[in-house]
């Protein structure tokens, strides 16, 4: 499931009864289509005086909707950034980012409510895969002139790639450079960058250009 904010507020309201005795205050909730994390709770630490320390405050629920997920993680998400909001908001000091205080609030609820609060986020393939199926990306088929083949994905701006393409025929011996446009995920295990970097791929013949676009610099 991909949740709204409505069902996350819900939720929300749910598991504030349920186990933290309705005592945190109600925040703004976004919903995220980052790959980099399931949730996650944000605030800024601000200044209460010369002498009186900080204290966090401006706190935001981003929850991510770019991946489908069953709904049990979905929910123990939503619980894993409320243990983190509830230490934050208490303004408590933990011994790590999911240290001591944090541990004991997830054993607790995981044996109170029949939970599964991890202390990671684990993704299967599918659900990796999802995480960058909508994100286009700029790709050179690059075919050198010994016959074989490499990969390199660049930023999509147009000066990024002329440079690029430039560059790379001044530098490695090459026949030709074919671009390409896809948001096959496939692509995602190559870090975007102007580097000088080009990826050898053993099977070209396995490359998913089918469904790309091709363009010209």
């Amino acid at each position: 499931m991909k949740p709204t904010i409505e069902y996350i507020q819900a939720r929300f309201d749910e598991y504030n009864r349920q186990y933290f005795g309705g005592t945190l205050p109600t925040l703004p909730i976004k919903l995220s289509h980052a790959k980099g994390f399931l949730g996650k709770v944000t605030f800024v630490r601000k200044r209460q005086g010369l002498f009186r320390g900080y204290k966090n405050e401006d706190f935001v629920l981003r929850i991510n909707v770019r991946i489908d997920l069953p709904e049990d993680i979905v929910q123990d998400t939503i619980l894993h950034e409320m243990i983190h909001y509830y230490i934050a908001v208490n303004q408590l000091q933990d011994t790590s980012a999911h240290g001591r205080l944090f541990r004991a609030q997830m054993v607790r609820i995981n044996q109170e409510g029949n939970r599964h609060i991890s202390i990671t986020h684990r993704l299967n393939e599918e659900q990796k895969a999802q995480a960058h199926i909508h994100k286009e990306r700029a790709v050179a088929i690059v075919h050198f002139s010994d016959g074989k083949t490499g990969v390199k994905v660049v930023p999509k701006q147009e000066k990024h790639i002329r440079y690029w393409h430039k560059m790379a025929m001044r530098r490695f011996p090459i026949d030709r450079i074919d671009w390409y446009l896809s948001d096959d995920p496939y692509f995602a295990q190559f870090p975007s960058s102007i580097a000088m970097k080009i990826f050898l791929i053993q099977k070209p013949e396995d490359l998913p250009l089918t469904q790309m676009t091709m363009f010209f610099p």
